[in-house]
């Protein structure tokens, strides 16, 4: 396993970990109509983060990893 595909790895055990931590917090809310609407909008893009990272956070990756290195 390369160092690429280590990082690509790390960035989807933190969007896993990030979403897990994003869903207990959002269940451990009191009533959702106590739950104010910007709370609700950070949830939804933690989560969409997280998502990005499962699925490998390409754009990420290439930045961090270019193919050519000043070539």
């Amino acid at each position: 396993m390369n160092s690429k595909e280590m990082f690509a790895l790390f960035l989807r055990i933190v969007g896993m970990l990030g979403i897990i931590f994003i869903v207990r917090h959002a269940l451990e809310q009191s009533p959702s109509f106590a739950v104010p609407a910007f709370t609700i909008v950070k949830w939804v893009i933690g989560v969409l983060i997280g998502l990005y990272f499962i699925r490998g956070a390409s754009v990420l990756v290439s930045f961090a990893y270019p193919e050519k290195l000043g070539k």
